[in-house]
């Protein structure tokens, strides 16, 4: 039985920690046991891992010693075989752990680009790295940062896409209501660029006054979309729903999916968004360009760029048939590159490769 210990910030609902609940929910229990420790608060996805039977601890430490302090007598506690950390503070006290021999492999999870502009982010990550078994970018955009600009070398570097579990989604099959509406699931953060996304759908409503949007999520950016909302005349075409927890049954009533982040690893709620059937339109950024086939499954367009944005959308508001091609095309994708059995998959396969036999206990 191979002992893998998740390290994270905490399980606050999220990619990265949805992520890590799929590998818990889908990891053969036969051949591995899986905790997840939480640097901060479980959050609210720990009582959905916990009742798939991997247990969750929070150190709730403040201070770096402290946390690290508390982190060690964890893992001499649960004595993992993988300490699998994911993005940049869990992967810096992973490695710690791993120079003070607390497990016998360090597997970090590089969820997006990490802050390549920042010199000492890439500094300490490169150091990091030289502590660590196998770095995995979600995307092969994540990938060429960690190559190029941290040097992380080759041999250490193994992209797995993220996954989903694409039978929970029901395509969407119809496409001729009225009054079209879009849909955008995403925290609502500066990454995410909400406002150029609201600037485009004022653009959009010029030429197609009935099309509403949905914006499903919270986060730190809230007030500054409800204000560019307000000042753009969108109150009534744009509602902010917050949290959910019905997002499939949200996608069910949309038209297509819109994203327009500047930066981004591989968007579980774009996935979702394609198992749903919808067409998208999304900027041209990060694991974007992985995930859309341009012109196949929606349109890429350039970040910050509204006007862009808004003649995407507007192409497939006239035609009701390109969106249910697209949507078809893109549940396709969903389900042939992004099923949440294959990344889980590759993840086991990692692990049994750099752990080594002789050394796993019953």
């Amino acid at each position: 039985m191979i002992r893998v210990t998740h390290l994270v910030l905490s399980l606050e609902t999220g990619g990265l920690e949805n992520v890590v609940l799929n590998l818990v929910r889908h990891a053969d229990r036969e051949r591995f046991a899986e905790r997840v420790v939480c640097l901060r608060g479980p959050g609210a996805l720990a009582p959905l891992v916990e009742a798939e039977g991997a247990p969750v601890i929070a150190l709730r430490s403040s201070g770096r010693l402290p946390t690290l302090r508390a982190l060690l007598a964890e893992l001499q506690v649960g004595s993992p075989h993988v300490l699998h950390a994911h993005n940049p503070l869990p992967h810096q006290f992973g490695a710690m752990a791993k120079l003070l021999r607390r497990t016998q492999v360090l597997v970090h999870t590089k969820h997006g680009r990490n802050a390549p502009e920042d010199r000492i982010a890439v500094a300490i990550n490169r150091l990091c790295s030289r502590a660590t078994d196998m770095v995995v970018p979600v995307s092969e955009n994540a990938a060429d940062v960690a190559r190029r600009i941290e040097r992380v070398p080759e041999r250490k570097l193994l992209v797995i896409h993220n996954g989903i579990e694409t039978e929970r989604f029901t395509p969407v099959t119809r496409s001729d209501r009225a009054e079209p509406r879009g849909i955008c699931v995403a925290r609502l953060d500066a990454v995410k660029d909400i406002p150029s996304l609201l600037e485009a759908v004022a653009r959009v409503r010029q030429a197609c006054p009935g099309f509403r949007v949905d914006l499903v999520g919270d986060g730190p950016d809230r007030e500054r979309i409800e204000a560019t909302r307000t000042r753009l005349g969108l109150d009534a075409a744009v509602t902010l729903l917050g949290k959910r927890s019905d997002v499939s049954a949200l996608l069910q009533k949309a038209d297509l999916f819109l994203l327009a982040s500047i930066s981004e690893g591989i968007s579980l709620t774009l996935l979702e968004a394609m198992a749903a059937g919808l067409p998208i339109v999304a900027t041209a950024v990060g694991g974007n360009r992985e995930v859309v086939v341009d012109g196949e499954t929606g349109f890429l367009v350039p970040s910050r760029q509204p006007d862009a944005f808004a003649d995407a959308v507007c192409r497939l508001l006239k035609s009701p048939e390109l969106r249910l091609q697209m949507g078809a095309a893109a549940r396709r994708r969903a389900e042939s590159h992004f099923d949440v059995r294959t990344m889980t998959s590759r993840y086991q396969e990692l692990y049994l490769r750099l752990v080594a036999p002789t050394r796993i206990a019953p």
